[in-house]
């Protein structure tokens, strides 16, 4: 019986260590998405031609892009070329860009890491409220 009690109270020291920094990492990802939508907006308020010209060369590029996979024969910018490397440090200055897609690190695969996530997230639910003023959980 008291095996049992410490192994639960160890696993809950577990689970909230884990809440904590799924908490940090969410609360950072948040604040991402609100500088990105701040300087969007600025960008779009201050300078609406630089707005339009970025937006319209980022989706040329994608297009040119995405040509080339679908017809490997057409043009792919060589490695060199810096224009991907400039238009992305200009779209992320003016925000337009999607910071949740940016990868800053990357690890092992962890086996079941999925699984325990997943049975993480519904062991929490019951803690969230929706506030219908926010809009959000």
């Amino acid at each position: 019986n008291k095996v049992y009690s410490a192994a639960i109270a160890k696993t809950q020291k577990i689970w909230t260590a884990y809440l904590d920094s799924i908490m940090k990492v969410g609360q950072m990802q948040i604040l991402r998405r609100q500088i990105t939508n701040e300087l969007n907006y600025s960008c779009r308020f201050d300078s609406k031609h630089l707005a339009a010209a970025l937006e319209n060369l980022n989706k040329a590029i994608l297009a040119d892009i995405e040509a080339h996979y679908q017809n490997p024969t057409l043009p792919y910018p060589k490695e060199d070329n810096t224009l991907l490397y400039e238009i992305t440090a200009y779209l992320e200055a003016a925000g337009i860009h999607n910071p949740l897609n940016k990868i800053y690190i990357t690890t092992k695969r962890l086996p079941y890491f999925p699984t325990v996530n997943f049975l993480f997230l519904i062991s929490q639910f019951p803690k969230l409220q929706y506030s219908r003023n926010l809009g959000n959980v």
